[in-house]
């Protein structure tokens, strides 16, 4: 299966995509600009005319910008001069990095650019983005109905909700339902994020990232995820880190008659963490911790070791129909028991927590 995997402006990563183009659907990567925000805190810079160049080994893959904050500064919807610097930084890229779409969350916005520059919103597809969980026909419906509104393309490709990793009814329902009306859709599948399943704590996550990335709050995501959310809730209950609909690299394969593609994330973790988790998901297999290649899990591989190679080939079976009842059911839980290996925690300390840029 071909993958779609975070770009970053970095010249060794660059050249180990490079080689690696025949096995990539896409990449998908941020702006670093206020102007198009995507739904991680923004730790750097980089000018158009740099990720331009910084994409050149990769001519001939789809590329995607990222607008994928969940809400904008509500006074962004209006505002003539944010509006043209969006369009001004696409029409860029659409020229001159070949870039094919943008993938959003936020409705709103969507339709105000296309409202104020919609010569620039005809070049490219609208994405609908993964945080808007796409998880039925009912909600794609509805979101391919509103792009239809606006000045952009349909989107050719569309990342299903996490929840259907583990419900091979819903996700099969789903993609029948879709190609039905749009024949040439390519669905993918998140593999690697690493959330708690149907996690509680998405929407308000979601919310205060957007606030931060719009500069309306200070980021404490990542002390409020360890204090209060999901960091707290594996720490305490190990069981839920196997009951995360995560997909291993070793399966793959299982959903190749259902879906087009496998989408990696984790940008924010570095090239390391990136070159690791593509060649693990191209190789098929991964002989170390598990968390390693996770994103929101990986805050914890410094403190629990999940050896990949250790979990049961009938894993995968057992919870490829999870019915998410985990209290009740236990079975996750009994498993991370025997496998999992605490180690000597590496975190910060808490006084350092509520500075440090979230990884979700």
């Amino acid at each position: 299966m071909q993958l779609d995997v975070p770009f970053l402006p970095d010249s060794g990563y660059a050249e180990f995509l490079a080689e690696r183009t025949g096995r990539l659907a896409s990449v998908h990567f941020s702006l670093f600009d206020p102007a198009l925000a995507d739904a991680r805190p923004r730790m750097e810079r980089h000018a158009p005319e740099d990720l331009a160049r910084a994409l050149k080994p990769l001519d001939g893959v789809p590329k995607f910008v990222l607008l994928n904050t969940r809400l904008h500064r509500p006074e962004a919807y209006f505002s003539a001069e944010v509006l043209a610097a969006a369009a001004a930084r696409l029409d860029y890229l659409a020229d001159e990095a070949g870039i094919q779409g943008l993938i959003f969350a936020d409705p709103y916005y969507l339709q105000a650019l296309s409202d104020a520059h919609p010569g620039v919103a005809e070049k490219l597809e609208a994405v609908i983005s993964i945080n808007a969980m796409p998880d039925s026909p009912r909600r794609i419906f509805a979101m391919l109905d509103m792009i239809a509104g606006t000045a952009f393309r349909q989107p050719s490709r569309l990342v299903l909700d996490r929840s259907l990793n583990r419900d091979f009814n819903r996700l099969r329902d789903t993609v029948r339902e879709i190609r039905k009306l749009y024949s040439g859709m390519r669905f993918l599948l998140m593999a690697n994020e690493g959330c708690l399943p149907a996690c509680p704590y998405k929407p308000a996550h979601d919310a205060h990232l957007a606030m931060s990335v719009a500069g309306l709050c200070r980021d404490r995501t990542f002390a409020i995820n360890h204090d209060l959310g999901c960091i707290r809730r594996f720490l305490d209950d190990p069981g839920l880190l196997l009951a995360s609909p995560f997909i291993r690299p070793e399966d793959m394969g299982r959903y190749c008659d259902i879906v087009d593609g496998i989408k990696l994330c984790g940008r924010t973790r570095g090239a390391d963490f990136l070159g690791r988790a593509v060649d693990a998901y191209l190789e098929g297999h991964y002989p170390g911790n598990l968390l390693d290649l996770m994103d929101a899990m990986g805050d914890l591989a410094d403190r629990i070791d999940l050896p990949n190679a250790s979990i049961p080939l009938e894993f995968f079976e057992k919870t490829a129909q999870c019915s998410g009842a985990c209290r009740a059911c236990g079975w996750c839980a009994s498993l991370a028991d025997s496998l999992i290996c605490r180690k000597e925690p590496k975190l910060p300390h808490l006084s350092e927590l509520s500075d440090k840029p979230s990884r979700r």
